[in-house]
């Protein structure tokens, strides 16, 4: 089965290709998209944030260095440190001091915040990988859907010119007296509805386009050309392996590999951290502290003072210092926060499980349409032959006269009605392709 559809998507997207200069294809609209999104530019930034915040985690368990410098300068009423008396005289003083701590232990909380911050670096990164994908997924739902209407146009456009010609020999024919004025009127009437036809379907091709290039960030205001397809795929006649078997191997395969499941999961894991840095706060905290100061005074105007370089060697001093610090009672602070936090994890393990269960919702649903607008191409396959039968015979009835213009109307309708929706099943069908394919680990582009 993987080989089939490897072969058939790479068929498919080897049909989209370049015929002039101007026209895009599918690979250049999605290389287009991913160069010029901006909602995927900013979730790359995002990403950089979570990088930069894993640097700060990483470095919270390095010791934090300070040095300190000062310079005081005292006028009036001060105390005289060489006679500890007050008097009325202009000081100058000077402090130096550095100081280390390291953290010790932290109940883990350092750690909880590392790994987490880890998570959240991932989380990032797949959510990134997420909106990418969903957003080739749109762009190649919005790319079939403007190619179904320019493959219709030229549908709408071809009927047209079978009615002017039909126009032009009605009145011929009415010239030498084999048709009617009611004959004429119908087959105007048709003219008339074939134009109408065409042009509401330029007008939703131009509406898909549109759609397209806001999804690309295109310039709207500039004009956008979709190569033409070759719709001569085959689709095959039947499935190479049961339905239930492959919809449990795509499950698997898609609940291992897609961004979004692996988000999902990263979510799980990140909330489980989270709440052991909660837990983490009910632990003391232990740090090591060591420093070292020195500092130099000086009487303003006073000519006897102890030099510089004796006095820092005088007042030269170092310390060492354990700290302990224990929660005893923050009006409950940290328990709530805790009870949060499992709440959180619980949420987030019932949200991935109900993201399993959307997954293989929408893996069956796909390998059912699938498989289901496979049968309904092969069923109006057949349709649209025995339609263009049909309309070629009462064409050359109507032109002998055999038949009545209302029958030429409705085998001509059918006709265009039968190919249209021929083509729409094949295009769909070929989505549900890539994304079943997508699903079983498939790259998109």
């Amino acid at each position: 089965m993987k080989k089939w559809i490897f072969l058939f998507c790479t068929g498919w997207i080897n049909a989209f290709t370049l015929p002039a200069a101007d026209s895009w294809d599918l690979r250049q609209c999605i290389g287009y998209a991913l160069e010029h999104n901006r909602d995927l530019k900013i979730q790359q930034w995002n990403v950089e944030s979570q990088q930069t915040r894993l640097v700060e985690a990483y470095t919270a368990f390095l010791p934090s260095l300070s040095a300190q410098s000062g310079v005081n300068f005292s006028f009036g009423r001060s105390v005289d440190p060489e006679t500890n008396t007050y008097g009325t005289v202009s000081n100058q003083n000077n402090s130096y001091s550095a100081s280390l701590s390291v953290p010790l232990f932290t109940g883990g909380n350092l750690i909880h915040q590392f790994k987490l911050t880890r998570l959240q670096l991932a989380q990032g990164k797949s959510q990134t990988e997420a909106r990418r994908d969903n957003m080739v997924l749109n762009l190649m739902e919005l790319y079939i859907q403007a190619s179904y209407y320019q493959e219709l146009a030229s549908y709408t456009e071809s009927k047209l010119d079978e009615s002017r010609i039909q126009v032009k020999k009605v009145h011929r024919l009415k010239e030498l007296g084999l048709k009617s004025k009611t004959d004429v009127a119908l087959i105007e009437a048709q003219y008339a509805a074939d134009d109408y036809n065409h042009a509401h379907t330029l007008h939703l091709l131009d509406n898909a386009l549109l759609a397209l290039k806001k999804e690309m960030a295109y310039p709207v205001t500039e004009e956008l050309h979709i190569a033409s397809a070759d719709w001569h795929v085959t689709v095959p006649l039947v499935p190479s392996e049961p339905f239930q078997d492959e919809i449990a191997h795509t499950y698997r395969v898609a609940e291992a590999r897609l961004p979004e499941m692996r988000q999902s999961r990263l979510a799980v894991d990140a909330s489980l951290y989270g709440k052991r840095q909660a837990l983490s706060r009910f632990f003391p905290d232990i740090s090591f502290s060591a420093g070292m100061s020195s500092s130099y005074f000086r009487t303003l105007g006073k000519a006897d003072f102890i030099p510089y370089a004796r006095q820092l060697r005088n007042n030269w001093g170092q310390y060492l210092s354990f700290n302990i610090s224990f929660p005893l009672f923050n009006r409950l602070g940290n328990a709530m926060n805790y009870k949060r936090s499992k709440i959180a994890y619980r949420s987030a393990q019932e949200e991935y499980a109900q993201r399993q269960d959307e997954l293989w919702a929408d893996v069956q649903q796909a390998i059912l349409d699938r498989e289901s607008l496979r049968k309904e191409y092969l069923h109006m396959e057949q349709k649209v032959k025995a339609d263009s039968i049909a309309y070629a015979v009462i064409a050359r009835k109507f032109d002998e006269g055999m038949a009545a213009p209302l029958d030429l109307r409705t085998a001509s309708n059918t006709l265009l009605s039968s190919r249209a929706t021929l083509l729409q099943c094949k295009l769909n069908h070929l989505l549900k392709c890539r994304l079943v394919s997508y699903y079983q680990g498939e790259p998109l582009y």
